[in-house]
């Protein structure tokens, strides 16, 4: 799993941690954790484990490698509906039943659909893993697809579209993705779209389950106060019944290399905002390390150098030419994005902001390398992030199943800490000339209203 977390454009502002009094090192946080333990069932059902004695509750979540980008281009938004329709009735749990089940015993569930994956989440007493196992090999192939809860349903997914169709800040940021990838189905997000929800079928929709509800192409995490032998009995109990799935042959198309800049400008919104971006690789390529640091120490914090540019009163205008700005390493499992943005009241800033943003760029590419404080506040941000993330049952999953998704390794986390800290200066400098330059970034301008004078 890489550390930084998606850009928040609906806030339009960059999440950042407090940075941590000293850096976190092998000897620290990471290094302490007991061994992450890992099996396979015959069926393919991968299962993953930590033992956590902090308080008597466990984590079960299941991560299914099927996401937006698994979907047909005319049937976006079919992760989604799964993420909804899992709660909504198997052969032997009625609808609704999963949840007040586990909430009856003091725990907690919940559900997420991103581009790369889909997972479900369920914490409780650790008394009941194997009641939470169970369920969770229940809805994993005896969903019942009736009529009246995909219809259902679908309503309750198109209604989040609506809601997002009603801020022009998001659309703007979906017509920026569209823009960027010109083959790759990362030009979608797990929302979905009305007119694709409206022609998607119940027998589209278990077309889709049967080739990726299935246990060769899912993660079992437990993490919490148990043992590894009680995890392997329940999973063999519950999900060893329950036949391999047909390989997944994955052919995705292949985002081509992007040679010229690309810009639109769309439609007004209540406040302007210019969005600059950039394809990086994937997330197991080394070099999306040094991207992170870059991004932060470009976006993040109030003394992240976009921010100072943008934010700081101009001496002529006596205003600061944006309102906020900043920029994130938004990482994927398949290449994904790093992303700036200023956000601006008067349109004659639109151009202005646009420039600031890739001369800060370039400085940082060019001229002007991070300095040891700026490296240092940017790794301890990051470091101190992830490990606060890590604090309880729930996140340490989260963290786990991530990785493997991201990945294809559920450990491959717990070298990130010692891996960000060995970004240098050079490295940072590297990647921003090679991946952050102007002939290869994306452009989308939301303009803010025309103002009377």
């Amino acid at each position: 799993m890489r550390l930084v977390p998606v850009v928040l454009i609906a806030s339009l502002s960059v999440v950042s941690a407090q940075p941590a009094k000293s850096p976190v090192h092998k000897n620290g946080f990471i290094a302490k954790m007991p061994e992450i333990q890992t099996d396979q069932l015959a069926n393919g059902l991968r299962i993953a484990f930590l033992k956590l004695d902090a308080a008597p509750v466990v984590a079960v979540q299941v991560w299914y490698h099927a996401g937006s980008k698994d979907e047909p281009r005319d049937r976006r938004g079919s992760a989604h509906m799964f993420e909804h329709m899992m709660f909504k009735g198997t052969e032997h749990v009625r609808s609704e039943a999963h949840a007040q089940m586990i909430n009856n015993v003091g725990g907690y569930v919940n559900a997420q659909t991103d581009e790369d994956a889909t997972h479900f989440i369920d914490t409780m007493p650790a008394s009941y893993l194997d009641f939470a196992v169970q369920l969770e090999a229940e809805r994993m192939r005896h969903l019942l697809f009736r009529k009246t809860m995909v219809d259902g349903e679908r309503q309750v997914v198109e209604e989040e579209i609506r809601r997002n169709d009603n801020v022009p800040a998001l659309k703007g940021f979906l017509r920026f993705l569209e823009i960027a990838y010109k083959a790759h189905p990362y030009a979608w997000t797990a929302g979905g779209t009305i007119k694709d929800l409206d022609a998607t079928t119940p027998a589209d929709l278990k077309k889709f389950y049967d080739t990726y509800y299935v246990p060769n192409n899912a993660m079992l995490v437990v993490v919490g106060n148990t043992t590894l032998d009680k995890v392997k009995a329940a999973a063999d109990k519950y999900f060893g019944p329950i036949a391999k799935g047909a390989e997944i042959a994955r052919k995705l198309p292949v985002e081509p290399a992007q040679t010229a800049k690309r810009k639109e400008t769309v439609e007004a919104g209540q406040v302007g905002i210019t969005f600059v971006g950039w394809h990086i690789p994937m997330a197991k390529d080394h070099d999306v390390y040094a991207l992170q640091v870059a991004a932060i120490v470009l976006g993040s914090g109030e003394s992240a150098r976009l921010k100072l540019r943008l934010k700081s009163t101009d001496p002529k205008t006596k205003h600061p030419l944006a309102l906020e700005a900043g920029m994130e390493a938004v990482v994927r499992e398949d290449p994904g994005m790093v992303i700036g943005l200023g956000a601006y009241l008067d349109p004659a800033q639109a151009d202005p902001v646009e420039a600031a943003i890739f001369d800060e760029v370039t400085k940082l590419g060019a001229g002007g390398p991070p300095t040891n404080v700026e490296l240092r506040k940017a790794k301890n941000q990051v470091q101190s992030g992830f490990v606060f993330s890590l604090e309880h049952a729930q996140g340490l999953a989260e963290a786990i199943g991530r990785s493997w998704i991201l990945t294809g390794e559920p450990t491959k986390f717990l070298g990130d800490v010692d891996e960000i800290e060995a970004v240098t200066a050079a490295d940072v400098q590297r990647v921003v000339k090679k991946y952050l330059t102007p002939d290869k970034a994306t452009v989308v301008v939301i303009p803010p209203p025309v103002r009377g004078k």
